[in-house]
């Protein structure tokens, strides 16, 4: 190697280097010398290192005679050589050192060092006690006890030089000294903590995915260097994804990984495949993050994950409790509920109850700086004795708990755990007057303990009912809305490749793609991660998850179109119905000629739409769709449909049978009435579709944050430029608004279809603005208080006043696919598309469409937007359909295919619900050997039956949990399965027999 450098740059005192996401290599030759024979050799990194938020610049994997060995940062600058130097050795050093900050360095070297053990144990065996000692109160007699002994071993160690026996004399009298603050008796009875070694790792931030995989290298090439040199050290790492990416960049890192694992000393834990946003993935892709998690690491190392380990994700659905127990896990932790900008949680042991009832242990993490007063707790500390301290005087249950959990070490590429940690560590387990008892060991352990006494006295802990509403970060609903919108569209564009690849399958014998679906499932879950889905990353960030996006949008329109294509006869067309009931709608087909639908003696034309962006798209209605499946029809060129039906409109009102919309000269909503009642939907004197800009600026986190007081500033969007009529009809009757705002321009087409009581608003903004956040406001004449907002497999109730700092905190919400107010008998809701958040105060709700942070991506939200979202004025939130099935209907409309079949076929449908309660979130292929998976859920809150229609030959039918495993075999006499629902319950089935 060394004659290979010749060519390479000296590096000197001065060089300048570094650049962002860049990477270097330093290559040399160090050689032992004469003076540190028989001794404890060390290099030492020396570096411009800077520290950002834990994090190191530059970050450095280091290979000795070819080998990784470890890596250096700001925080781990030094590695052993040699326990036993010899003189004239050599070692061949390659530095490979990464920079990822705006910022440059100016030099860089390498120095050996002669280690002196002893003296090092006798620092930690004097400097841990005083780190103790002055965190007690001034009158506590064990605070003088230790500083005396400490004031005694330091007078007695002699510094003079050129004696290193008589200095190693006098160290072994101060360690004597020291002795006597570890064996005094302190309290019989002392809270302990369990300490394990960790490294929170972002999968992407202020860094690019690229960099996320190095970083992984460096620290666990840290952790495996700590693991020879300290036998009791442990270590626990959780994300799937990352140590996947570590064997296939580093095999030689992984397979250590694995001995230490087999050895019992590198813990895995944490059933998630990586660390999800909890508020926007769907249900059903957080089934996927457990499934992924769960299979990967006993695959790979025969472990059987148990607890739900989301210490950084900003807030915490109240679906996850059914998941997890529906998934045998067993507790969930955190911490990041400590970040709560108003209240703190009342308990941090305690009983996590969901929407559906269901209960888990949730433990929430208490480490900070004994002398801290604020409620933030942290997940990576730097293991001082302030900090176990700390943990203890944090818990708000001491006379509960007496034995407390934290991880330490620090994250994102700070490395992880330090050699000063573990000494720390090694005095504390001794034993110190005035501090906790500390116990090293895996986490799983301790949460054993935890969770065996909370089921010996369940009615001893505390219950907290519902979400886990973080009271911080509530722009990360809005924030980036490109990603929000790819990322539903992702997960639907799965459930629908899911359901026709089943039909394929079942129907024509396709084989099932399962590879290319787990492969694409990877994307989305990778996109899910909380800094990525919630908008908090950097720009290049959004260039890798755009670039993820085209690829898994080609690939998987590409292979539905595939497998649809053998449902129907060439020159044909099949039109897929993704919902588990049949369905009459409308189908949107693409170009700007009209044309027919044949089916039979039927013939619709079809009817010309325009929407937002200018593009044109042919729309005709279509009667009886069967569930999970299709019918078959043939196009053929039309003369376009002509007349209005019930449809009447101006540019100023639009109309059917059952609602009337008026606007006025600004293109808001004046006034929608309900005809079938007579009754105004609007407050009297109010606009609705009412644009709001609002001055966006928050104090601390730009892509993270709304502040309380975004309202200061408040800019009405009401420069209409034009108003036209752009539909007239019959099946849909549609007026196109245009409006300025600043630089930026927004246009919406308002259209209304023959019969609905649902008025639709598809959007297009071209936008560029910056810290400005847009919202639409309905003001909605209900008498109500709460509201209910959809979240994963159901929904949930929230004030609309603000009588408790807790109601006045939730000043911006996540919801999924719809948000309603009611009364008994009457109601509107919002449907959209891609949107999650909103806020809702008195009976007014308001959108939030989109913001422009500048920080941490200063483009962000810039340019071009498209989404839509609907008012649906309703009799009864759950009246007739109901609204969850109007917003499934917005969310995944009919879609038509090409038929490439040789053969005629005919409609189709893979099964079918009697009742309106229970709906199918997913039909897929079983995870291990053959079956069909059907999900199911409640969706109203309440109890109820159904009957489901089974395909032939459907034997076994048998429940499974949401790992498809614990099997149950149900009756279905003549193919009809009854199944009784709880609240919000979700059920999954195995069908065998169909394949």
């Amino acid at each position: 190697m060394a004659e290979a450098r010749h060519e390479w740059t000296p590096v000197v005192s001065d060089l300048v280097w570094g650049e962002p996401e860049s990477y270097f290599w330093f290559a040399g030759t160090a050689v032992t010398p004469q003076q540190a024979a028989g001794k404890r050799l060390s290099m030492r990194v020396e570096a411009q290192f800077g520290r950002t938020m834990g994090r190191s610049d530059p970050q450095c994997l280091v290979r000795i005679n070819g080998e990784i060995v470890q890596a250096t940062d700001f925080n781990h600058r030094e590695i052993m050589l040699s326990d036993d130097a010899i003189a004239g050795e050599t070692f061949e050093i390659l530095i490979e050192a990464g920079t990822i900050e705006d910022r440059r360095q100016m030099g860089f070297a390498v120095t050996l060092h002669i280690h002196d053990r002893h003296a090092e144990e006798t620092y930690y065996d004097l400097r841990v006690p005083v780190d103790v000692a002055r965190h007690l109160p001034e009158d506590d007699a064990r605070r003088h006890l230790i500083l005396n002994q400490v004031d005694k071993a330091l007078a007695a160690i002699d510094l003079r030089p050129g004696d290193p026996a008589r200095f190693t004399s006098s160290l072994d009298i101060a360690r004597q000294c020291a002795s006597v603050i570890y064996d005094t008796p302190d309290f019989e009875k002392k809270p302990t903590i369990v300490a394990t070694g960790h490294t929170h790792i972002d999968v992407a931030w202020l860094w690019r995915l690229k960099e996320t995989r190095q970083k992984m290298a460096r620290s666990m090439a840290t952790a495996l260097r700590l693991m020879e040199e300290y036998p009791d050290y442990v270590f626990m790492y959780n994300q799937g994804v990352l140590l996947e990416w570590l064997a296939e960049d580093y095999p030689e890192l992984f397979a250590r990984i694995k001995g230490r694992v087999d050895e019992g000393r590198f813990e895995i834990e944490g059933a998630l495949w990586l660390e999800p946003d909890a508020n926007i993935t769907s249900g059903e892709s957080f089934v996927r993050h457990i499934l992924h998690g769960v299979a990967y690491h006993e695959e790979t190392f025969g472990v059987r994950p148990q607890m739900v380990w989301l210490p950084d994700t900003f807030g915490y659905s109240a679906a996850l409790p059914q998941l997890m127990t529906l998934s045998g896990l067993d507790v969930f932790v955190t911490h990041k509920l400590s970040w709560n900008d108003t209240n703190r949680m009342p308990f941090e042991t305690f009983h996590w109850q969901g929407i559906d009832g269901t209960r888990v242990p949730a433990y929430f993490l208490t480490t900070q700086p004994y002398d801290s007063r604020s409620i933030g707790t942290t997940y990576n500390p730097d293991l001082k004795p302030t900090h176990v301290m700390g943990t203890w005087r944090r818990h708000g249950q001491q006379a509960l708990n007496d034995e407390l959990f934290l991880v330490y070490g620090h994250g994102d590429g700070g490395g992880g755990p330090t050699r000063e940690m573990l000494e720390n560590i090694r005095r504390m387990e001794r034993g110190i007057p005035g501090c906790p008892t500390v116990r090293h060991e895996k986490m799983r352990p301790f949460f054993e303990r935890l969770l065996a006494r909370m089921k010996a006295a369940p009615a001893d802990y505390p219950t907290w009912v519902g979400e886990l509403y973080l009271e911080y970060h509530r722009g990360t609903l809005t924030s980036v809305a490109k990603n929000k919108r790819n990322n539903r569209l992702a997960e639907i564009a799965l459930r629908e490749l899911e359901t026709i690849a089943i039909l394929a399958s079942l129907h024509t014998g396709q084989t099932y793609p399962a590879e290319q679906l787990h492969r694409l499932w990877r994307i989305v879950l990778l996109n899910q991660f909380h800094d990525i889905l919630p908008g908090s990353s950097i720009g290049g960030v959004y260039e890798d998850s755009d670039n993820d996006y085209a690829a898994f949008f080609g690939e998987c329109e590409r292979l539905t179109a595939a497998l649809a294509a053998t449902l129907a006869d060439k020159g044909s067309h099949f039109v897929f119905n993704a919902l588990g009931r049949p369905r009459s709608g409308m189908i949107a087909l693409p170009g700007h000629e009209p044309l027919a639908i044949a089916d039979g003696e039927l013939r619709v034309d079809t009817q010309k739409i325009v929407r937002a962006d200018g593009t044109i798209a042919q729309l005709a209605p279509l009667e009886d769709v069967p569930a999970l499946g299709g019918r078959v029809i043939t196009l053929e060129a039309g003369s376009g449909a002509n007349g209005k039906g019930d449809l009447g409109l101006s540019a100023r009102h639009i109309e059917n049978a059952v609602i009337r919309a008026d606007f006025d000269a600004a293109g808001r909503i004046v006034s929608i009435l309900d005809k079938r009642n007579g009754r105004e939907v609007l407050k009297p004197g109010e606009a609705a579709n009412r644009l709001q800009a609002f001055r966006d600026m928050p104090v601390a986190f730009d892509a993270w944050d709304i502040d309380a007081g975004f309202e200061d500033q408040t800019f009405e969007i009401d420069q209409l430029v034009s108003a036209e009529v752009v539909e007239t009809g019959p099946y849909r009757a549609a007026i196109r608004f245009e409006w300025t705002y600043e630089s930026s321009r927004i246009v919406q087409v308002i259209s209304l279809e023959a019969g609905a009581a649902q008025l639709e608003f598809d959007t297009f903004i071209d936008w560029h603005e910056r810290n400005t956040l847009v919202k639409s406001a309905f003001p909605i004449a209900v008498r109500a208080d709460e509201i209910r907002a959809e979240i994963q497999f159901g929904h949930v109730r929230r004030p609309t006043h603000a009588n408790t700092s807790w109601d006045q905190a939730r000043f911006e919400c996540v919801m999924h696919r719809w948000l309603d107010i009611s009364e008994p008998g009457f109601g509107v809701a919002l449907l959209n598309d891609c949107k999650y958040g909103y806020d809702a105060k008195d009976t007014t709700l308001r959108l939030t469409l989109l913001r422009s942070p500048t920080y941490p991506w200063p483009q962000s939200d810039q340019g071009e937007h498209r989404f839509r979202y609907g008012l649906l004025v309703h009799h009864g939130t759950f009246e007739g359909e109901g609204v969850h099935a109007a917003a499934e209907k917005f969310n995944l409309p009919l879609r038509t295919f090409a038929g490439g079949a040789e053969t005629a076929q005919q409609s189709l449908s893979l099964l079918a619900i009697e009742g309106r309660e229970v709906v199918v979130e997913s039909v897929k292929n079983a995870e291990r050997g053959d079956g069909v998976i059907v999900r199911l859920w409640e969706t109203r809150g309440q109890q109820t039956q159904i009957a489901l229609t089974l395909p032939d030959g459907c034997d076994p039918v048998e429940e499974v949990d949401l790992l498809e495993r614990q099997p149950r075999t149900l009756d279905a006499p003549d193919r009809k399965l009854d199944l009784a629902f709880k609240p919000f319950e979700i059920r999954t089935l195995k069908l065998g027999g169909i394949r």
